[in-house]
Parts: C-alpha cells; structure tokens; sequence
C-alpha cells in the first residue's frame, strides 16, 4: 500500500469510528427521553393530543426549542435507522462481492441473540421491581401491561412487542430492513444515476407514512433507505464535506442545521396552528435532520473530534447493549421512587444506572453473542466454498469469509 491509500484508510476508519460515537450519544438520548417520560406532565407533547405549554415555562423550554435534542428520542431512533441502512450498504456500494447466506446468518444472530437476552433481563427487573402500582404517567402505566405469553411474538420481533420491553419496536424494522437489504441494494443500483431524487421521493414518503396510519411502514422504511443512499453517494457526499472544508463558519452553519431540522416538528408549532399535516411536515424535516446529523458525524471535524473522544467511543461501542437494557431499568428505577419527585431525578439516577447495566450486559451477552455470529459465518462461508478448495489453500479473506459487516 502506497502512503497516500493508508492514509485514506485510516480517515475512513476514523470516520465510522464516529458514525460509532454519534450511535452512542443516540442511546444516551433515548434513556434521558424516557427517564421524561415518567412525568405526566412531559409526556403531555407525545399524546394523541399533544399539550402545548406556555410559552418560557420551563416545560416549553425543554419542548419546544432545541433543547429538546437532549431528550428526543424519536429522532434518536431516526439517526439509528439512517446508520444501519448506511453502515450496511457501505460495502456493496464500495464494491464488496455479498454473501447473502453469510450475511443472512451473521446479522439475524447479531440483532435476535441481544434481543432475547434483553427479554430475560427485563424479566428480571419486573421481578425485583413490581410494575404493577399505576404511579407515574401513562407512559409508565403502560409499562405493566406486559405478558409472559407474549414472549414469542417479543422473541419474533417482526409481529411487533408488547410492555416487557417496549424499546424493541424499533428493533422490528431494523429485522425487517436488515431481511430486504438486498432489494434496497438492488434498487440503489438500478437508481444509480438518480439517487438525489430517490432521496426526497423517500423523505415524501416518510410524510405519507405520517400522515396515513394504515401505511405505517412508509413512517421507518424509507428512513434505512436514505442512509443507502448516502452510501452510494459517498464520493458526491465527500466533494460537500470538502468544499465545507473550505469555507469559514460552514462546518458552524451545518451543524446549526442539524439543530433545527431535528427539532422542527417541535418548533414549528410556536408559528402554526397544530395539524396532521403539519406535524407529518415536522417528522419529515427531523428525518432529512437525521441524515444531515450523520453526515456531519461522519465528516465535520469539529463533531467528530467530539464523538471519537474515548468516553464517547465507549459509549458507542455500548450503544446496543444500553438501548435494550435501559427501558426497563428506567421503569425499576421511575416506580421505585424517583417518580414521585419528577423526571430530573429520575434520568440522574435512570442513566448511571443503565450505564452500568449495559457494561455488564456487553460483557455477559452482546460481546459473545458477536462473535458467535462472526463464528457461525465463517462455519457457513467455509462449508460453502470448502469442496472447490484445495487442502492447502489459504484461508478467505475477512471481508469474503465474514459477509457484510453489521450495525447496532
């Protein structure tokens, strides 16, 4: 290798070394969210019938301006979907021959092995912890309304989950999104040369899937689908990033950006009478924040110092393990005590107490479970290729033997 390419791969590995980092402050978001949504009175803007504040309360100041990026948990979610559907297509859209059977095996054990580990830890929790004491807001009712005969369809993940450990519903559209990858790569390639297009037609399907509540797929969907759009658009994407490179303030003005993009659907409302339409107008433009967000982790200096700063990469490196592990710890924690003395102490309290649980869930389950999946691919690609070899032939190479990588 020349200098000049090691160079360039060690810029790529820094660069999803912060797609890492910005995972990990995503996870961190959704505990804070929902440690918030223990109070009756924050969850009152994710009703049905959203309550608005007065406005300077402290209520509206945590709502209804960006400050609201440090609980928002939905567009937590959204980033994570743009990540998967980037960090998985990076490979095919760099050239990388698949192997579907390979991938197939890798990823379903990767994402199912964690989840159902996370099944039994959440069991626990309501063990130790009865959730069956109607304290807090309805969010955290809700949390008892789980079943044991549930369980199969939670363990299946793509017929949805019930309240032993509602965070995995998001992990049912990254099952289904991981099973149809290869239609999404397909379509990438036969849309080659109009990508840019293909993304608004998915960010205006997004806001049908808003507006239209039979049509909830098109809500999550399209998301994974910008992120392989940003894959195959890497080489466009590097050429904005460089010509940010070379403005002063440019790098400032992107990241102000992401700011309000993401925290539309929640400021739009302080200029306009609330709506569906408006509201599938706001999730839209916090879906476009998303990407715009991973596009900054990716390749704005400044952000992705910040998000390949140890600390942080340590949380990346969690992400997983603290996104199952942290809703039914909020629940123990909310109904043991902090619920009656408001949100603030609950999320104090909430994540270091995640934070914990999830090292330990790392170490116990999700490192273990990955390699295992890097184990049962290897098994299946050898088996696969191992009657046209020779004795002595060297073994594939990672990226053949192993299939696509994985994300979350």
């Amino acid at each position: 290798m020349t200098h000049t390419s090691v160079d360039t791969g060690r810029r790529q590995t820094s660069r999803l070394a912060s797609l890492d980092g910005l995972r990990g402050v995503a996870a961190l978001v959704v505990v804070v969210h929902h440690s918030f949504l223990t109070s009756a009175v924050l969850l009152g803007p994710y009703l049905k019938d959203p309550v608005r504040f007065e406005p300077w309360t402290w209520q509206w100041i945590l709502t209804a301006t960006p400050l609201h990026l440090l609980w928002d948990g939905t567009s937590a979610v959204f980033v994570f979907f743009v990540l998967s559907g980037l960090v998985l297509a990076l490979p095919a859209a760099s050239g990388t021959p698949a192997r579907w059977d390979v991938y197939y095996v890798r990823r379903l054990l990767r994402l199912y092995l964690p989840v159902w580990g996370s099944l039994a830890f959440a069991w626990v929790t309501t063990v130790l912890v009865d959730r069956h004491q109607g304290l807090g807001s309805t969010w955290l009712q809700h949390r008892e309304a789980y079943s044991l005969s549930g369980l199969p369809r939670d363990a299946l993940l793509v017929g949805g989950v019930d309240a032993l450990n509602g965070s995995l519903w998001t992990l049912q559209w990254e099952v289904i999104f991981s099973l149809l990858l290869p239609f999404y790569l397909l379509a990438a390639r036969l849309l080659r040369r109009w990508l840019p297009a293909v993304a608004v037609l998915l960010l205006a399907l997004v806001g049908v899937g808003w507006v239209v509540n039979a049509l909830g797929p098109l809500r999550y969907l399209p998301v994974f689908g910008l992120g392989v759009v940003m894959a195959f658009e890497r080489d466009r994407l590097g050429r904005v990033a460089a010509a940010l490179d070379a403005r002063r303030h440019a790098w400032a003005v992107a990241y102000g950006a992401v700011a309000v993009a993401v925290s539309a659907y929640w400021m739009i409302f302080l200029v306009t009478t609330p709506s569906e339409l408006v509201a599938a107008f706001g999730h839209t433009t916090g879906v476009a924040g998303a990407a715009l967000a991973v596009f900054c982790a990716w390749h704005g200096p400044a952000l992705r110092r910040v998000l390949e700063s140890p600390p942080v990469q340590w949380l990346g490196t969690r992400s997983f393990s603290l996104y199952l592990v942290q809703e039914p710890v909020v629940a123990a924690v909310a109904i043991s005590w902090t619920v009656t003395v408001g949100p603030l102490l609950t999320a104090a309290v909430a994540v270091p107490v995640s934070l914990a649980c999830a090292a330990l869930f790392y170490v116990v389950v999700e490192r273990p479970s990955h390699r295992l999946s890097q184990r049962a691919g290897r098994a299946v690609a050898r088996r696969r290729t191992a009657p046209a070899a020779p004795v002595d032939a060297a073994p594939a190479s990672q990226a053949t033997a192993e299939g696509l990588p994985v994300t979350r």
